[in-house]
């Protein structure tokens, strides 16, 4: 792609607070349904990832580096629905003069399937495509989560009545200044269990651990909300959640104290309840972890959300091109993230 040398180059930094409004009005725009656009994640992950945005000129940009996940950069989005092909073709040289000018590979990563096929027409056979089943995203009716309608979640709500009848006292609480403290007791206990267990590095849990406490502190200027689940007084489990665009939600964290297990299924349907605008809830990728792949998948997502890497067609040795085959919802090898375990 040609550019011109003297366009002005991108002004990436780390995310702050101050860009949540301008960056939820082009997701807002765009109709944007993957976990990565979710401002909580952007912002909480901004460290894991070494994650680097610009607003610039009606468009976003960003850059991961991450050390073993998501390096690259990814498509600009722009605050026009349906921008036009030259402002795109700008923005894609000006991704590319950056990706030069600091010595970079032109690489990409979190594409949409259209995004995929724009940028395959605009710099045809330049890149090599690879999908994983273990980073889509899934996909969730927000109505089918709260109200676990017919046979398909009959076994859902067995569970559901069985814990409310072990348990006789119980309550839920939105999440406020005076009961973060009792938001982070579940996540505590889980973390800890977690450490002790070979099924997460323990620099994983660490970083997830500050994030949950961010997520805590800063609820107010992230957008979230919350839902705590009390047993007999105790913090039992706990659910946050944001909007990634409009009516498209995001479950960032959901923690049960090893002692109530069996809360996972009733924090799931109170937290969907409390999100009422949302259309979908977005319960993010599996990461691989078997567990969360089978409570992922009896759940009944509606949709997968492939998130493609291009990488460039010489050196790409690496890369695993897919035969561009769509994860099926029954038998794959799959489930949803977001540090969370679910009952199945």
């Amino acid at each position: 792609m040609r550019y011109n040398r003297t366009m002005t180059s991108l002004p990436f930094h780390e995310p702050r607070l101050e860009d949540a409004a301008p960056l939820r009005r082009i997701t807002a725009s765009c109709g944007a349904r993957g976990s990565d656009l979710a401002w909580a994640n952007v912002y909480l992950l901004r460290a894991k990832y070494n994650t680097r945005i610009a607003i610039d000129e009606g468009f976003l940009y960003r850059r991961y580096d991450g050390r073993t996940r998501l390096q690259g950069y990814t498509f600009p989005l722009s605050l026009e629905p349906s921008p036009d092909e030259g402002a795109l073709r700008l923005a894609l040289a000006r991704v590319e003069q950056d990706a030069e000018d600091n010595g970079r590979e032109l690489s990409f990563c979190l594409l949409t399937a259209e995004q995929k096929e724009l940028l395959d027409a605009m710099m045809p056979g330049r890149f090599l495509y690879s999908w994983k089943e273990s980073d889509c995203d899934y996909l969730y009716r927000r109505s089918d989560l709260a109200e676990l309608p017919g046979t398909a979640y009959h076994a859902k709500r067995n569970h559901i009545s069985r814990f409310l009848r072990e348990h006789a006292e119980i309550s839920f609480e939105e999440l406020r200044d005076d009961n973060r403290e009792d938001f982070a007791e579940p996540a505590h206990a889980w973390l800890a269990t977690g450490q002790q267990t070979a099924g997460q590095p323990a620099e994983g849990l660490l970083h997830e651990q500050r994030a949950i406490a961010c997520a805590l502190e800063g609820y107010r200027e992230l957008g979230l909300r919350g839902v705590l689940l009390r047993v007999d007084g105790r913090p039992a489990a706990m659910a946050l959640a944001g909007f990634i665009s409009p009516t498209v939600a995001d479950i960032h964290y959901e923690k049960c104290h090893p002692d109530y297990r069996g809360a996972y299924a009733l924090i799931n349907r109170e937290m969907a309840r409390r999100l009422p605008e949302a259309e979908l809830i977005n319960r993010e990728e599996d990461l691989g972890e078997p567990g969360l792949r089978q409570a992922k998948q009896s759940y009944h997502p509606c949709e997968r959300l492939v998130k493609w890497s291009a990488y460039p067609a010489s050196g790409a040795g690496s890369a695993s091109p897919s035969n561009g085959a769509s994860p099926d919802l029954g038998e794959e090898d799959a489930s949803a993230s977001g540090g969370d375990t679910t009952d199945a």
